[in-house]
Formats: C-alpha cells, sequence, structure tokens
C-alpha cells in the first residue's frame, strides 16, 4: 500500500475511533473494558496487516517510522508532564517511594525469573530481551482504576494512591529502556560504539534536556493554540527522529524533553491540555500499527504468554506487598495491593514497539526472538488490561472504598 494512503486511512481510524462512546445505557463491564483498553484496535491493525488484507505490510510499517516516531515521542513527552514538581508535592512523599520500589522490585523479579528461564532453555542470549520484556512488565495505567473507580463510585485514600502509584510507576520502565539502548549502543547489548553505557545514557538526558530547552526558547513569546501545536509536532518529530537515527530510546528522551517544559515552562497546563487532546487518536493508530506488526511465527508464544502473564502478577503482587512497608501512617492497605496494578496500558506497548523497530535493524540475528517476544507483550498485555479491572475492583473492595450496588448510577456517569 502506498504510504501516503496507509496514513491517510492510520488517521481516518484513529479520529473516528477517538469519537467511538456507548450509548447512555447500562453496558457491562466486560465489553466496556475491552473498548477501554482499545482491543478492537488490535484486531483491525492484524485485519490490515500482512497476515490477512496485506494493507499494512511489513515494508509499509517500516516506510512509517517517522508516523511511529511521533507516537512514541508524543507518548514520552505527555508521561514527562506528569512529572511536575508542584504535581508531586500534592501527595505525601512516601506515595513516591512506594510507587517507585514496587516497580523496582516487579522489574527484578521479571528479569530475574525470566533470565532463568531463558537461560535454561534457550541456546540464544537473550538478556536484552529479557531486559525489555522486565521493563514493560514493571509499567501500570490508571485507566483501569479510573474505570473501576467511575463505575462504582470508589473515592478514598487507597483508590487515590492508586491512581498516583499508577501514573508514575512506568517513568521506572522508561529508564530501564534508556538503558537498554544505551547499552546496546555501547556495545554491551549489540552495537559496538566508542562511548560507554554511563556515557551513552548521560548523552540521551542531555538530549532530551536540549529540546526541552529549545521548546522553552521557542515559547518565550506565548503562540496561539494552533502555532503551540505545530511546535509540539515538530519538537516531538525531532527529539523522537533523532533518538532513532542515534539508536536510542525515543520514549526515554522526550520523556527528559517532557519533564522539562513541565517543571520550567509556565506554557504548562496549555501544552499538557493540546498534547492530551491528540491522545486518544496517536493512542489508537500506534495500536493498529501494533495490530499489524504481529505475526505468530512459532509455538512458543504461547507458554510465554502465559509465562509472562502469571509472573507479572505475581511480581506486581509482591512488589505491592514490600512497598506498602511505606505506607503513611493510618493508612491501611489490603495484602493484595499490588494486585490492582495488573493492568499495564499504551506504555507498555510503547516500550515494546520502540525496541522492536531499533533491535529488529541493528541485531538482525535476533529478528525472529524479537517478533515472538513482541508478540508475547501484546497479547500478554491485552490479557492483563482485560484481568486487571477485575483485580482493581476486588482490591478496592477489600479496601471498604467501593459498593457495587452503585454500579449502575456509575456506568451511566461514565457514560
Amino acid at each position: 500500500m502506498n504510504p501516503i494512503l496507509a496514513v491517510l486511512l492510520l488517521a481516518l481510524i484513529g479520529l473516528i475511533g477517538a469519537q467511538l462512546t456507548f450509548a447512555r445505557r447500562r453496558v457491562p463491564l466486560g465489553p466496556r473494558i475491552s473498548i477501554a483498553i482499545g482491543l478492537p484496535f488490535l484486531f483491525v491493525g492484524f485485519l490490515l496487516g500482512p497476515h490477512l488484507l496485506e494493507m499494512l505490510s511489513l515494508q509499509t510499517v517500516g516506510q512509517l517510522t517517522p508516523l511511529l516516531a511521533l507516537g512514541l515521542g508524543w507518548i514520552g513527552v505527555l508521561f514527562g508532564l506528569q512529572l511536575d514538581r508542584d504535581h508531586l508535592r500534592q501527595f505525601p512523599p512516601r506515595y513516591l517511594a512506594l510507587a517507585l520500589l514496587q516497580a523496582v522490585v516487579a522489574f527484578g523479579i521479571v528479569f530475574l525469573i525470566g533470565y532463568l528461564i531463558t537461560d535454561a532453555w534457550f541456546s540464544l542470549s537473550l538478556e536484552v530481551i529479557v531486559l525489555v520484556a522486565a521493563a514493560t512488565a514493571c509499567v501500570s495505567t490508571p485507566a483501569a482504576i479510573a474505570l473501576i473507580s467511575n463505575t462504582y463510585m470508589a473515592r478514598g485514600r487507597v483508590t487515590r494512591l492508586l491512581f498516583f502509584v499508577a501514573s508514575l510507576d512506568a517513568v521506572v520502565g522508561i529508564v530501564a529502556l534508556g538503558l537498554t539502548h544505551s547499552a546496546h549502543r555501547a556495545g554491551l547489548l549489540g552495537l559496538g560504539e566508542a562511548l560507554s553505557l554511563v556515557e551513552w545514557f548521560a548523552f540521551s538526558v542531555l538530549l532530551g534536556l536540549f529540546f526541552g530547552v529549545l521548546f522553552l526558547s521557542l515559547t518565550r513569546i506565548r503562540p496561539r493554540t494552533q502555532e503551540l501545536l505545530l511546535l509540539l509536532i515538530g519538537l516531538v518529530l525531532f527529539a523522537a527522529g533523532t533518538a532513532f537515527y542515534l539508536s536510542l530510546s525515543p520514549l526515554f528522551v522526550c520523556m527528559i524533553a517532557g519533564a522539562v517544559i513541565g517543571n520550567l515552562s509556565p506554557m504548562r497546563r496549555r501544552v499538557y491540555a493540546a498534547l492530551s487532546e491528540w491522545e486518544k487518536p496517536i493512542y489508537i493508530i500506534m495500536l493498529v500499527l501494533a495490530g499489524a506488526l504481529l505475526q505468530f511465527s512459532s509455538w512458543w508464544i504461547v507458554p510465554l504468554v502465559a509465562a509472562y502473564v502469571a509472573l507479572r502478577i505475581l511480581a506486581k503482587w509482591m512488589g505491592g506487598l514490600l512497598a506498602s512497608k511505606l505506607r503513611p501512617a493510618g493508612l491501611r492497605l489490603p495484602g493484595s495491593f499490588g494486585l490492582a496494578l495488573t493492568p499495564q496500558g499504551g506504555i507498555s506497548l510503547a516500550i515494546a514497539i520502540s525496541f522492536v523497530l531499533i533491535y529488529v535493524q541493528t541485531v538482525p540475528e535476533l529478528s525472529a526472538a524479537v517478533s515472538i517476544f513482541f508478540a508475547t507483550v501484546v497479547i500478554a498485555v491485552g490479557i492483563s488490561d482485560l484481568i486487571g479491572p477485575f483485580l482493581v475492583r476486588s482490591v478496592l473492595e477489600r479496601a471498604g472504598e467501593l459498593d457495587r450496588r452503585l454500579a449502575g448510577a456509575g456506568a451511566e456517569a461514565v457514560d
């Protein structure tokens, strides 16, 4: 398919998909979850991909790298804006420590067990894939918590803590991805270059700082809304494209740029509003492209998906259990607190896509393993996002902040 037609098709799907809503009537939680996580758009991408209609072939998707870079950079900047110190100060310091600790513990558990399994069963050296799998596994999403909170009118300190943790713990996964790409550039996990791991990582940080400061300088004279959107598109494309060219992480570089803007720009709220307005169409386009990139090339995908989902649930439960020791005085957390962080969301997929785009091109000998990894993560994210809201409901019910009798009123409020 012609790349220009492919871009137009994806833009149309993104814009129409972002407008899809349920009519004002009660809808079962299951269908509402599948729409909320964008599961239908993965199927649309698979349908349009090389296995069926071949409208989005692997060659066509490869030619759409700038569009993928824009999507990854958009997600990175939007997440970085949330690292605003004024926003973080609204929560007790222990909340931040709890959020990061549970994510680090989950990352460590998945990496350690994953490394032991792959080292015992596979002849290839798969440390880099296990690292990125752990990076995707430690990420949570607040979308499922918002869905359950609105459906059941859940309010309280545990709900608020879950929102905070799920909104922030992706920083661990994104930093881990940045370190992985830096190790790749340093020759530890792929390419061999003159700079060390620390130097490449520092260069990634400086690159993000540069683009953040560049945006600040370009917006000293406050632009109008249309000009601001063009500036943001240019910034994201330039930053993410530079990262791609250097085989560094566009998510990490753009997260740093977003953090600079969020902490130093007087226009941070306008920037966040502009990025949020186009978040859904861009996320839908990313889902469609993820579906098109899916390749079921080995039966290993089935047991790997089961292992990934089970290991991640275990890791999140243990991470939440250990991190709950840092809870503020007077806050009672259920022992299953970490299970409410099972839903993964779009950042996990963005980490996987970023890894695939760079490693398939630069380390062709791992292309088959990377393909299996990607299919495993995409399917596992879908499963985690489907079962996650029910785990969130269970945790909030145990915390005494949820009443199932209010589900009808909550569903109408969501619609």
